[in-house]
């Protein structure tokens, strides 16, 4: 498989190279990086590629904490439209449920899972034991860069309760606890960071339902498209698309696809999920949303999500959330 990153979340580290005095253009291009991609929206790099200018800008500058120092310059849209629907997320509960599920946005080598405790929320970087992984100052740039997303939206005292790094212990391990604010364990079983349940759930001010559904839209079409071998994405694609129309048959859907419905079923399947599975997923999610749009009537999101009757969208959020919509709504 032909790992990818997404060109322009490496903005960071060109900016970082610059400000360390680096010829930034030339350490892309060594690393087999062609720089004009940066600015050429959903361009994307070979992953063996990017880790190969970790390598030579770890090498270059010899600085332990070079991941927090990228971090610094990390911009939501570097991130395509998942940085912005980090942004219009009601809150970093659901900004953190938006990296789980989109993730591969930015890349397709690691993947990101939540663990909910009852005090405290896990997040959890997962990297595959290949050679294209890259070293270590690429992960601790991710946790740092999600400490400033949290920072950016919850206010800059935000810090985690523990981060812990698969990863030998640098140098200097005391900027890695300046940085993050928190104990830092190294050499730890897997890489995790612990988050305060109660200030993940808290309601932020910079919340907006309508612009975080429109940023999920175009990053499912994006995932659409970066890889046509996954029909379940297109099928979510779709419905996102299609569901307030009520025209959301399995049948139209394998038509809009040009494949036969017996296709959709034995590819979703190769896939291990069902277009079942996907619609009930697809409506989960954004339910979520609307139900904190106050404008809308319970009613009228039931209409949105493809129901033929308000019941059976009531019915439908009490499975997935344990409560009705209106009581959902009135706990913010």
């Amino acid at each position: 498989m032909l790992y990818s990153t997404l060109a322009s979340a490496e903005l960071a580290t060109w900016r970082a190279l610059e400000a360390y005095g680096c010829d930034a253009d030339a350490m892309f291009v060594k690393a087999g990086l062609d720089p004009h991609k940066l600015h050429e929206p959903g361009s994307r790099y070979a992953a063996r590629a990017s880790a190969r200018l970790w390598e030579l800008f770890r090498d270059e500058t010899q600085d332990p904490g070079l991941g927090l120092k990228v971090a610094t310059f990390w911009h939501p849209a570097s991130i395509h439209a998942l940085g912005f629907a980090w942004l219009a997320s009601s809150s970093l509960q659901e900004a953190l449920e938006r990296i789980v599920r989109y993730y591969r946005v930015v890349t397709d080598i690691e993947r990101v899972t939540l663990e909910h405790l009852p005090h405290v929320t896990k997040l959890y970087l997962h990297i595959p034991s290949t050679d294209i992984a890259g070293p270590d100052e690429i992960y601790d740039a991710f946790f740092a860069s999600l400490i400033l997303m949290c920072r950016h939206s919850y206010g800059d005292h935000f810090a985690p309760r523990r981060l812990s790094l698969a990863r030998p212990a640098p140098v200097d391990t005391d900027a890695f606890k300046a940085f993050f604010r928190c104990p830092v364990e190294f050499g730890a079983p897997a890489h995790a960071i612990s988050l305060d349940s109660t200030q993940l759930r808290e309601i932020l001010p910079t919340g907006n339902a309508e612009l975080a559904h429109a940023s999920d839209r175009i990053v499912t079409r994006y995932l659409a498209q970066l890889d046509r071998r996954y029909l379940s994405m297109q099928v979510k694609a779709l419905l996102i698309d299609r569901l307030s129309s009520g025209n959301v048959s399995q049948e139209s859907v394998a038509e809009e696809l040009h494949v036969s419905l017996r296709t959709l079923q034995r590819r979703l399947e190769d896939e291990e999920t069902t277009y079942k599975e996907i619609l009930d997923e697809t409506r989960q999610e954004l339910a979520a949303q609307y139900v904190r749009q106050s404008h809308l009537a319970i009613n009228e999101i039931g209409f949105l999500l493809g129901f033929s009757e308000p019941a059976n969208f009531s019915r439908a959020f009490r499975r997935w959330n344990g409560v009705s919509p209106s009581i959902a709504r009135a706990a913010g």
